[in-house]
């Protein structure tokens, strides 16, 4: 079992909303992980979207900076049947139901280390 724990982070210089902010998590395809939870296939009858939402994680806004919560999934690189599947995190304003904007368009999880970080996760997507 494989769920790895990706830190909080703070963005400093946030010129967003304040209030509403949530890290959306999406899957690009379907899997099935380590874990045994089943990820949905994406939807393919929107292309332009960007995967099947996932779970939300609420984030805060203060003094200028964008806190985005620790965020707790499954590793997608020792799935069962698709170690190829990917997770998309955008932000999103839940009061207007609208994408702020991207925050990850593609990243995997390896199963160890089992806590990392997004700039830990940024990195290693640009070797």
């Amino acid at each position: 079992m494989a769920l790895i724990t990706i830190a909080s982070v703070t963005i400093p210089g946030w010129q967003g909303n304040s209030t509403g902010v949530v890290l959306r998590v999406y899957t690009n395809a379907s899997f099935t992980a380590a874990t045994g939870t089943l990820y949905p296939k994406s939807n393919t009858l929107a292309p332009q979207s960007i995967g099947t939402f996932f779970q939300s994680y609420g984030c805060t806004v203060s003094s200028g900076c964008l806190v985005i919560p620790a965020v707790i999934i499954d590793s997608t690189t020792d799935s069962v049947d698709n170690p190829d599947a990917t997770f998309s995190a955008v932000l999103w304003d839940s009061e207007s139901g609208q994408q702020i904007q991207p925050f990850f368009s593609q990243f995997a999880l390896n199963p160890s280390p089992t806590s990392t970080t997004w700039a830990a996760i940024f990195a290693s997507e640009e070797e």
